[in-house]
């Protein structure tokens, strides 16, 4: 290093001889604006630098600010929906308040038009839609009354009837089982027949002939003859016919919602105690909903 130095010393002391020069020339010479020709140089030099610094000065501000605005909009997001799943389960939770202050109600209803029954109020605290037999357990048992062969309703028509009493809870066999079976009329024919169970969400009603005319959506009620059903009780509607070898066959739905039941009434009494008559207006199951 110290050689090299040594051998371009005159060169080196030159070319900062000329740069002085021309420093103090350019400090001394003015351009046509009046502004010093080394003002000039050093914009020159320092413009593109200091744009340079200040667009990514700038951009870095920009990209936090949009940031900043985004992180703001997501949690706003957040804090909305939540308020909006809030909202939505409270409105659930009224709407099942509602939907449950209107059966007891029209349970309420039934009791007091048939104040002479002996009916018991009970609400559903079990199912079994999976087992071999369609049945659901009631909250009240033999300290309410209740025992085997109690037929078992809702204001919408029948359920069921008791197949068991125990001490605080009852299990109720309810009309779509495939042993079920119920007395049942055709409402504006006088029709007579057996409504049994299918096993799944409909029934059938048997031992009409083949001769013999049923309209569908007609209103099939309980006939009493089963000795347990009270006569005149909704059973359902017809939802299809269609001719057998002997009888009709035909389809119904049940008058009551079974897959939705949460509180009912149980005869704990005579069948003769409640007497109901069939209902023969708009016979439908959309009307009746």
């Amino acid at each position: 290093m110290r050689e090299f130095i040594e051998r371009y010393r005159h060169l080196s002391l030159l070319v900062t001889v000329l740069l002085i020069q021309l420093f103090f020339l350019a400090y001394q010479i003015k351009a046509d604006n009046d502004v010093r020709l080394i003002r000039l140089w050093a914009m020159a030099v320092i413009t593109p630098v200091e744009k340079t610094l200040y667009g990514a000065v700038d951009g870095a501000g920009s990209l936090f600010e949009n940031y900043l605005a985004l992180y703001d909009a997501h949690q706003e997001n957040r804090r909305l929906r939540e308020q909006l799943d809030r909202a939505r389960l409270r409105l659930q939770q009224l709407k099942t308040r509602a939907e449950e202050a209107d059966q007891l109600a029209a349970l309420l209803e039934l009791k007091e038009t048939h104040g002479q029954a002996p009916l018991v109020a009970a609400q559903v605290i079990g199912s079994n839609p999976g087992a071999s037999r369609l049945t659901v357990l009631l909250n009240r048992g033999r300290e309410a009354g209740l025992e085997p062969n109690q037929p078992v309703i809702t204001p919408d028509g029948v359920v069921g009837k008791v197949i068991a009493a125990y001490p605080g809870a009852a299990q109720v066999l309810l009309i779509t089982d495939e042993k079920s079976g119920v007395g049942a009329m055709v409402a504006d024919t006088r029709l007579l027949g057996v409504v049994k169970g299918t096993g799944g969400s409909t029934c059938r009603l048997d031992y009409i002939p083949n001769q013999e005319t049923v309209e569908v959506g007609a209103e099939v009620v309980t006939s009493g003859q089963d000795q347990i059903f009270p006569k005149g009780l909704p059973l359902g509607w017809v939802r299809s016919v269609r001719r057998g070898e002997l009888f009709l066959e035909i389809t119904v739905e049940p008058a009551a919602r079974l897959t939705r039941l949460e509180h009912v009434l149980v005869l704990a009494g005579p069948p003769e105690t409640l007497t109901i008559t069939a209902q023969t207006g708009d016979s439908s199951p959309e009307s009746a909903r």
